[in-house]
């Protein structure tokens, strides 16, 4: 016990008094930007060990170069049952000696320390080019990851609407099979524990286990747990803003919450009090929109007049002979901050990943059913409109994502740039979502 004990406190010290490497901020950066948007990936761990946190898995398999993600999994759960995991304590100390036995302490140095963990920081004394497990956990906590909200005790949990029980926080449409199971409305079933997942999906660990499992990921608006105050009822989305997060969480898109970090999101057919318009060809009536979370909560910190079409002149005369680009709904990181246009060159967000367009092949401004689909590098970019009234595009689209007015589009570039990511790389590559107005009415109605 004694030699445990020791051990224990001489990870506390270390993780005490550890620093980063400032050269390695920026691959922290994009770490810790892919552990976040995969997730759900992680999640999975928690139905094997619910006691070790998702980002433990997410950083052991940044450590090992996010080499193929199922058979990752894998491995860790037949590893983990060797080194006692269902005991590892909720300590950022304890959490770095189970990465050290989960690599049978490898390379100790005459003090003990581990390249594997504390790479990248002022333990190794040298200047490391590559963070190991301690660099990128101190990176995590430093951007406010907290081990989510957990309450504890003998709840009953019902099943209010039919459902899908999951061993992540992924939609279902991207689990196999053996990842999910349908529950029928009505069926009860005792819990011992509850957390928060995200801000619609509830881990629960139930006292029995279910299809073989004891922890399962659920739709809290799908569920009632009597006794519980983590499992209220959640409230539905009223504001703009609330909706189109809501709505990015429904679709399983990306959505970055870390401080500082800027959602583009581009609303097709909607006018800035969140109301729908008819979407008429060449008129200025989509919304180009920046979220930001502010002490957790989603902030609209941008909202300008703009389009997600081409005006009239492109659709009549296409630079493309298939028909004038107008991108499909869905996400895409694909931008960086550049110049665009010769005319009129100004700085925008350009085009660096391919982005998929339908083509207008029969001229008609709008996506209709049998016309071509495109995938690839079109020059589709964030731009300005040039001051153009309200009710006429002109030429200032030909498929790009474009603002109305230049001191809008010079807001917004300005909004973009202050993201911590680009400050710590230039050449970061910006996501933005382009969302059907009606769809997200669909989904959540006005109130």
């Amino acid at each position: 016990m004694t030699n445990t004990v020791s051990i224990l406190d001489k990870y506390t010290e270390l993780w005490q008094t550890c620093k980063v490497q400032s050269n390695l901020l920026p691959d922290l950066e994009k770490i810790a930007e892919k552990l976040c948007y995969d997730r759900g990936i992680y999640e999975k761990i928690e139905c094997h060990y619910p006691n070790v946190p998702w980002y433990w898995l997410g950083i052991l398999h940044a450590v090992k170069d996010f080499d193929g993600s199922s058979q990752f999994l894998e491995q860790v759960i037949r590893k983990l049952s060797t080194i006692q995991a269902e005991q590892m304590p909720a300590k950022s100390f304890a959490r770095l000696l189970a990465f050290d036995k989960y690599n049978d302490f490898q390379g100790k140095d005459d003090q003990g320390i581990t390249s594997f963990v504390w790479a990248g920081t002022n333990h190794t004394k040298t200047n490391d080019p590559e963070p190991g497990c301690a660099a990128i956990l101190y990176f995590l906590e430093a951007l406010g990851l907290k081990d989510d909200r957990t309450e504890q005790g003998e709840f009953n949990l019902t099943v209010t609407s039919d459902t899908v029980f999951k061993n992540c926080s992924l939609p279902s449409n991207k689990l196999l099979a053996t990842e999910k199971t349908s529950v029928k409305a009505g069926k009860q079933l005792p819990v011992v524990q509850i957390s928060v997942a995200d801000s619609h999906h509830l881990r629960v660990t139930l006292k029995n286990p279910f299809e073989n499992k004891l922890v399962w990921f659920i739709y809290g608006e799908h569920i009632q747990i009597e006794g519980s105050k983590l499992a209220a009822t959640p409230t539905q989305p009223k504001t703009l803003v609330e909706k189109i997060i809501a709505y990015c969480q429904k679709k399983g898109y990306r959505i970055d919450r870390e401080p500082g970090y800027k959602n583009i999101v581009y609303i097709e057919g909607m006018n800035p009090d969140g109301t729908l318009n008819n979407n008429a060809l060449n008129v200025w009536n989509d919304l180009r929109i920046v979220i930001e979370f502010k002490e957790g909560k989603p902030v609209m910190i941008g909202c300008w007049e703009a389009t997600t079409n081409p005006g009239k002149y492109y659709v009549k005369n296409p630079m493309n002979p298939k028909g004038a680009a107008i991108i499909a709904f869905g996400q895409y990181t694909s931008w960086r901050v550049g110049m665009h246009g010769h005319a009129s060159p100004h700085e925008a967000l350009v085009q660096c990943n391919p982005v998929t367009v339908h083509r207008d092949s029969n001229r008609s401004g709008t996506r209709d059913a049998g016309e071509p689909i495109d995938s690839g590098l079109f020059g589709i970019n964030q731009h300005w409109g040039g001051d153009n009234p309200k009710s006429d595009i002109g030429k200032w689209s030909a498929g790009c994502q474009v603002g109305r007015t230049k001191q809008g589009h010079r807001e917004f570039m300005s909004i973009m740039k202050s993201d911590p990511r680009y400050q710590a790389n230039r050449n970061f590559v910006f996501t933005a979502t382009i969302i059907d107005g009606k769809d997200l009415l669909a989904h959540f109605p006005a109130t």
